[in-house]
């Protein structure tokens, strides 16, 4: 079945080449037809891409794929579970008084040929709108032209975030759309949309799977920075690392895992490093705030010989897939972690401890789990000979139900695929029972001289202590968009930021930051602090 369409337009070629190729405009202008826009493929010579059709309110998934073929001829096409149309366009004439043509050809299974010429009557209505509307576009872009009318296209920031749909990756999205002008893209392997109300304009939704290095160089390139929230990162591949330094995008991951920590910067080290690339590895809670708190607490404690990390999140607002493979990964299974300078073997959700937080969040109960970075960290920067890392919900039914699926997981060897949906499960039961607070406590002991000390730093908040893991990055971010953080290659995550900075920041959010000596009081750290 084919359908011709021609029509007289007054614009010109520049414009209907950048109509095509311009995706921003579909799911605005054609809002009737269209939404949910995820690119794939955007270069200036063919774009490709993946939206919600929605024809006389039937909803269905469309790749769309198109591009110019010289300057009077150009293609596009929507492929659908049932039907390719494919468009051939020819532009005649003079800019300004042009005759464009479009044959659309459509392609279907021969069962379906008495429906698609029943429904041809709605194919032509369609067309009919959507060159009507992009008409009106056309000619009013080329009166302006040709009034005089300049562009003011002023370069914002294009900040690329990998997993930017996910529940550490949103917070995130959030904080650049709150503090930055910066133009966000979501890449992910299926650009899950998400909303954010008031936003639209700044926001990009683009399918690219961190498992393959092309696809991954095509999105960053030309980009102003990268960051990485996409999880678990146990397994995962540093091709975003990778793209980066070809293309000498500035880089920064929350990553949590050892294993990747120590991948990332062995390749960071052995790679020649673009002039005034940044390369942030970690810029979580672990090992990026511990990091700092860590230097913090070494003004007090020069020789650190112990690092003893706790974290209690709220349980509140549970996490995404990503969090629970992360926690589940070494549930029952042997890990190991520095102590007294050697490796020693874990296993995973034993040797609880009852930890002290500030108030509200109380005392707790925390577990060894989860071969952390810090592993890696804490011995590079600081020399330290045993580190620990606990971590504990604020229900005790809950910590219970953890050690039970630990003891499970050690009998039958079950695979921690099978763990993830039972893992979600507790959580999203106990979830109405919770809190929002939470926390992050690193307790420093070693000597200043030949005097054995210990300090103890917390960051906390009594109410949306789920966004802490995503702040350092969202803070690194803004301050390496606006070059506060300058240099090339690997930044020490314990000097990023000065600790006036980080108070200051975080309590800009509603986060707290305390301190205590040894066994005393908290103290709150703020303005006016003095050390």
């Amino acid at each position: 079945m084919k359908l011709t369409f021609r029509h007289f337009l007054r614009s010109s070629r520049r414009f209907v080449f950048e109509n095509i190729m311009d995706l921003e405009h579909v799911c605005i202008v054609h809002r009737r037809w269209f939404q949910n826009l995820r690119v794939r493929v955007q270069r200036p010579d063919y774009v490709e891409y993946r939206l919600t059709g929605l024809f006389y309110g039937l909803r269905q998934q469309v790749l769309a794929r198109g591009g110019p073929v010289g300057p009077d001829h150009y293609w596009y096409e929507f492929i659908t579970a049932v039907a390719r149309m494919r468009v051939d366009g020819t532009l005649d004439g003079e800019d300004g008084n042009l005759t464009q043509t479009e044959i659309i050809t459509f392609e279907f299974a021969a069962v379906l040929a008495p429906i698609m010429w029943l429904l041809r009557p709605l194919f032509v209505h369609q067309k009919r709108d959507i060159l009507a509307a992009d008409t009106a576009l056309l000619e009013r872009e080329y009166v302006l032209d040709q009034s005089g009318f300049q562009r003011n296209e002023s370069r914002t920031p294009r900040v690329i975030i990998y997993g930017g749909n996910g529940f550490f990756g949103r917070i995130v999205v959030e904080e650049l759309l709150r503090h930055t002008t910066a133009r966000i893209e979501i890449a992910s392997r299926t650009a899950h949309k998400v909303k954010y109300p008031g936003f639209e304009s700044r926001l990009q939704f683009i399918e690219s799977d961190l498992q393959d290095l092309g696809s991954v160089q095509r999105v960053i390139a030309g980009g102003d920075l990268v960051i990485v929230t996409a999880g678990p990162f146990q397994g995962m591949p540093v091709t975003a690392l990778q793209a980066c330094i070809a293309e000498g995008v500035p880089y920064i991951d929350v990553a949590d895992d050892r294993d990747f920590v120590c991948r990332a910067y062995a390749l960071a080290e052995s790679k020649t490093i673009p002039n005034g690339m940044v390369v942030l590895i970690g810029c979580s809670v672990v090992p990026g705030l511990t990091s700092l708190l860590t230097r913090f607490a070494q003004a007090t404690v020069p020789r650190i010989l112990q690092a003893k990390i706790c974290i209690s999140p709220g349980t509140k607002h549970p996490r995404g897939p990503g969090s629970f493979a992360c926690l589940l990964s070494t549930v029952g299974k042997q890990f190991t972690a520095p102590a007294g300078g050697k490796e020693t073997s874990v296993v995973g959700w034993t040797k609880p401890e009852r930890v002290s937080f500030p108030a509200p969040m109380g005392d707790r109960t925390c577990y060894r789990v989860v071969d952390i970075a810090d592993h890696f960290i804490q011995p590079r920067y600081f020399g330290t000979e045993t580190v620990e890392f606990r971590i504990g919900s604020e229900l005790r039914a809950l910590n219970m139900m953890l050690s039970a699926v630990r003891r499970i997981r050690q009998a039958l060897k079950i695979p921690v695929g099978w763990l993830i949906p039972i893992g979600r499960t507790l959580i999203h039961v106990a979830a109405p029972f919770g809190s929002s607070a939470g926390g992050l406590m690193v307790e420093i002991t070693g000597y200043a001289g030949e005097e054995r000390r210990s300090e103890t730093w917390c960051v906390f908040s009594p109410d949306g202590g789920e966004r802490i893991p995503s702040i350092p990055a969202a803070i690194a971010a803004n301050m390496v968009l606006q070059k506060a953080i300058r240099g090339t290659g690997i930044v020490s995550l314990p000097d990023w930021i000065t600790r006036d900075q980080l108070v200051a920041e975080l309590a800009a959010r509603g986060i707290r930051v305390a301190v205590r000596s040894g066994a005393g009081e908290w103290r709150t750290v703020g303005e006016g602090t003095k050390r």
